[in-house]
């Protein structure tokens, strides 16, 4: 290929890349805000042998201005103590603190990290608690409430 149309296609798609706007701009441009953290790890029960452990976490708010709409999703690594001891690791999300029977869960029961992804839309309060735990009937579980970035705005 000759210097010149070297030259003609780099400045071309220099500007192209220019011009391309990017994915955060470009939800902004249609009025959704979009806010991402990161959570090392957690894990069931909080002390002692891990039942349950969940790793990479990613939260991201999402907020769309013109309906007037947040949800959150939660991505992370979830892996079960191993299989044979009856019960699988469980990631929890509530739409409410106060009704965690409005929920989306989601399991591994093989002892083997699985990424797992879930997405709720938080009640009024805008608290979506993320539970950690192993048995389908659990009174307890490791539990981080995660707060939207834009609660009392």
């Amino acid at each position: 290929m000759n210097r010149s149309l070297r030259t003609v296609l780099a400045a071309g798609l220099t500007l192209t890349a220019l011009a391309a706007p990017s994915a955060a701009s470009a939800s902004a441009q249609y009025g959704i805000d979009v806010k991402t953290y990161k959570i090392p790890y957690l894990q069931y029960p909080e002390t002692g042998k891990a039942r349950a452990q969940l790793r990479n976490i990613t939260v991201t708010w999402r907020r769309d201005r013109s309906e007037g709409r947040t949800w959150v999703t939660v991505t992370g690594q979830l892996r079960d103590s191993g299989p044979g001891d009856g019960h699988c690791a469980r990631m929890r999300l509530s739409s409410d603190i106060k009704l965690p029977n409005k929920s989306t869960v989601t399991t591994e029961c093989n002892g083997v990290w699985r990424t797992r992804t879930l997405a709720m839309e938080p009640a009024r309060e805008l608290v979506v608690p993320l539970d950690l735990y192993t048995s389908p009937n659990a009174d307890d579980w490791t539990d981080r409430p995660l707060v939207s970035p834009w609660r009392g705005m």
